[in-house]
């Protein structure tokens, strides 16, 4: 006899949603959405109602038309495929960059980009999984994705995180787009008065640097009294000797 025969109706249902949705841990009617780390900043509004639009997608397919047809089947895009492509869409939007709509880790020379075992740690989905959402994504025409690699000196090349950008025809999709670009232009602003001040400060370092290195003046010698006429200091001098020979 089947050890399932033990088991009762709640315990059989419980089994049901852990191994529903290709053994992945999905649960149709209770979906997985992504959270943010709990130390992050607020992102901007735009990108926040972005991603609460998104969700749809997974109760309503046609949100994404593309999206739903990436898996290249007349058939409706499996749930747990949807959830996937919906957490990683999530995290890519609450990491993209408002000016230039890459993802990426804020930092010098326009950040760091996210590497798939990263994002997949982030969204709490397995790696292969996430990197089927990627390739979806992509298909839709929702992100691009352009890999580079650095070269190293033994002449072979190293592969890195790929840059990931955000199309804006997924914002316009929403009906975001307008709103979007009015808060790339604000974003863009300040990122030129951050930079602008940064470089008032290193040039105002750079000057206090040439002041500490230039020789410094000798003090004028401070004399006291008055001055002696020369012709009274000449007198003063031949008086002791008398008068000249006649």
């Amino acid at each position: 006899m089947s050890s399932n025969a033990n088991l009762t109706r709640n315990d059989r249902k419980k089994l049901k949603k852990v191994f529903s949705g290709n053994k992945c841990g999905h649960q149709p009617d209770a979906p997985r959405f992504f959270a943010p780390p709990e130390k992050h900043a607020l992102r901007p509004s735009v990108l926040r109602t972005s991603i609460a639009k998104l969700c749809g997608y997974f109760s309503n397919p046609k949100l994404f038309p593309l999206l739903n047809a990436a898996n290249g089947s007349d058939r409706q895009q499996r749930s747990e495929r949807r959830e996937a492509c919906v957490l990683l869409m999530s995290c890519i939007l609450h990491y993209m960059d408002m000016v230039t709509y890459r993802v990426a880790i804020p930092g010098e020379n326009g950040g760091m980009g996210l590497t798939m075992p990263y994002l997949a740690t982030l969204t709490g989905l397995g790696e292969r999984r996430a990197e089927r959402a990627i390739r979806d994504l992509k298909k839709a025409g929702i992100i691009t994705v352009h890999p580079i690699c650095k070269k190293l000196e033994d002449a072979t090349y190293k592969g890195l995180a790929a840059i990931r950008a955000v199309s804006k025809h997924f914002f316009a999709a929403l009906g975001l787009l307008d709103w979007l670009k009015h808060e790339q232009r604000k974003a863009t602003e300040r990122k030129i008065q951050r930079e602008e001040k940064k470089r008032r400060k290193e040039l105002a370092h750079i000057q206090m640097a040439i002041n500490a290195a230039k020789p410094k003046a000798a003090a004028p010698v401070k004399r006291t009294g008055t001055m002696t006429p020369i012709k009274d200091r000449i007198a003063a001098l031949r008086a002791p000797l008398g008068p000249p020979p006649d």
